[in-house]
């Protein structure tokens, strides 16, 4: 495959965000006086939607309360959460090697942009990326759109890119933004094992298997 631009999802594609998202949720819901949620299977739908979707699909928040509750988790992860995460096992070298391959990097995602920026300075990967994009304050902006973000920051065109994700979500927005895509399966939406179809390039099972592709 021969791509001159390879955009990253965040949140379960380069990083396991979970401890402190899920942690942030949690606070934030018993802030509001109700009880948390502890199922792991359930806090994962936190993770990939936009946050206006999150407390719907996993706390069945009234939409009364949706806007205080994202106000909530905000502060809270912004205190406590953000930097509670990791990289995966194998993405700095995952990244170093694509950049040696003269590919532009970039990370496409629907985590707040300042946000996403300041956790990749953090965890010493900003160096690796040519634009980092994410969701607006309000979370207005699909997947797709950030995606067409990155290629015209970079002046590139959607068939010299694809997106690599761990969730539907990622898949939707390559297909609107008709850039090819190829999913991960370590993150939190697609199950181990999860099996290609027609919308999909490839499944990878690790950042290893991952460069036999790009």
């Amino acid at each position: 495959m021969n791509f001159k631009l390879a955009i990253f999802d965040l949140d379960g594609t380069l990083m396991n965000t979970s401890p402190g998202i899920f942690a942030s949720a949690n606070a934030a819901i018993e802030k509001l006086g109700l009880p948390p949620e502890h199922d792991v299977n359930q806090l994962s739908k936190f993770i990939g939607p936009p946050i206006t979707q999150c407390f719907v699909k996993v706390y069945n928040l009234e939409p009364s309360l949706i806007d205080e509750a994202i106000s909530l988790y905000r502060v809270e992860y912004d205190t406590h959460g953000r930097f509670n995460a990791h990289p995966y096992t194998g993405i700095p070298q995952l990244l170093s090697t694509l950049k040696k391959r003269g590919y532009l990097l970039a990370v496409g995602t629907l985590k707040y942009e300042l946000l996403a920026k300041q956790m990749m300075e953090h965890f010493n990967l900003d160096g690796y990326f040519d634009s980092i994009r994410g969701a607006d304050l309000d979370s207005t902006l699909s997947k797709a759109d950030i995606v067409n973000k990155v290629l015209n920051d970079l002046s590139i065109e959607a068939n010299d890119a694809v997106l690599i994700g761990d969730t539907y979500h990622d898949q939707k927005g390559a297909m609107e933004a008709k850039v090819p895509f190829i999913a991960v399966d370590w993150g939190f939406g697609f199950p181990r094992g999860h099996m290609k179809d027609e919308t999909t390039l490839a499944v990878v099972r690790s950042p290893e298997e991952l460069l036999t592709i790009l």
